[in-house]
């Protein structure tokens, strides 16, 4: 197989739309249960000495908004996730929630503070606006279902437009995780791993204030053995710099995405920083199809049955 047609099956290798249709809904309930709680039209309130706009905003020049206005803008970005969740005129409520979500999420940057695990949201929320994941497990389905009762029981055909949002999710969290190791050994070398760095952040993160704090005691009890926080710092970075990895090998897969969710929820329990974003986006590299089919046989045969084949433009299903 020549390296264009791996490209080609990479991206667009026909897939049923059943798990982008049960990460769609995972991605936007989680969404509605992380986002729902605040109140984005405080920041409207805050005084504007201390603005200082990201890139995205300076290069859009968005301003802050007053108060009322973020209420609004608020309740109508909420209403199009969980339009987004239950995929209810799913096309326009995920073009929504990105276009709102990005200015919204991206506000709290702009005091000062830039925070790591938000702008993989924005960036999921822009893949799935574009994407057709509302062509399985959800309400536009069964209401076409209902309009046209000579419609395909099974669902659309496999695809490569089914393929292609997964992979680009799988695609950014590797360069999330690849960069978070690079930068690693760009600003500290290996002495980020062979010196006591864990340990003293381990130790800070207990007593100092910090945004979240840890969720346990562990951290200080590590600290006290500095060759087992040497071998979680090496372990860490072998993981970061190793993910990318996951995208050619299904071995690899096996080992560094479970490994990176162990590693997201060992930060939250340890040093306090909380990335549940990550598990989240996560849930894309599970094979929900296939998943269901062992649970549900007969849906797996159904799907199995959509055909024929959508190949990709200019290439063969693969």
């Amino acid at each position: 197989m020549s390296a264009r047609e791996r490209w080609l099956r990479f991206w667009f290798e026909p897939s049923s739309p059943l798990s982008l249709g049960i990460c769609r809904v995972l991605f936007f309930g989680f969404l509605l249960v992380l986002y729902v709680p605040r109140d984005f039209a405080a920041w409207g309130r805050v005084s504007s000495v201390f603005w200082e706009p990201t890139w995205l905003f300076q290069v859009l020049r968005l301003p802050l908004l007053p108060a009322p206005a973020l209420e609004l803008l608020q309740w109508v970005w909420k209403a199009a996730l969980a339009l987004s969740c239950v995929g209810l005129l799913t096309r326009l409520a995920t073009g929504v929630a990105f276009i709102l979500g990005a200015y919204l999420i991206g506000l709290p940057h702009c005091f000062g503070k830039i925070h790591h695990n938000e702008a993989v949201v924005v960036l999921v929320l822009g893949i799935l606006a574009l994407s057709r994941c509302g062509d399985a497990v959800s309400l536009d389905r069964l209401i076409r279902r209902r309009r046209d009762p000579d419609s395909r029981p099974d669902g659309p055909p496999r695809s490569g437009e089914y393929t292609w949002p997964v992979r680009m999710v799988w695609v950014v969290m590797a360069l999330v995780f690849f960069a978070a190791g690079l930068a690693k050994l760009r600003h500290s070398g290996l002495v980020w791993v062979t010196s006591d760095n864990l340990a003293i952040m381990m130790i800070q993160n207990n007593y100092a204030k910090v945004r979240t704090d840890p969720l346990t005691m562990w951290g200080l009890v590590l600290a006290r053995h500095g060759w087992l926080c040497r071998a979680l710092a090496g372990a860490t970075l072998a993981v970061e710099l190793g993910y990318p990895l996951a995208l050619v090998s299904r071995r690899a897969r096996w080992l560094f995405v479970p490994a990176s969710c162990l590693m997201v929820v060992g930060i939250r329990l340890v040093l306090g920083p909380a990335f549940e974003q990550f598990l989240v986006c996560s849930l894309f590299w599970v094979p929900w199809d296939r998943l269901v089919g062992r649970i549900r046989p007969g849906v797996a045969s159904r799907a199995s049955r959509a055909g024929p084949r959508v190949a990709p433009a200019g290439g063969d299903p693969g």
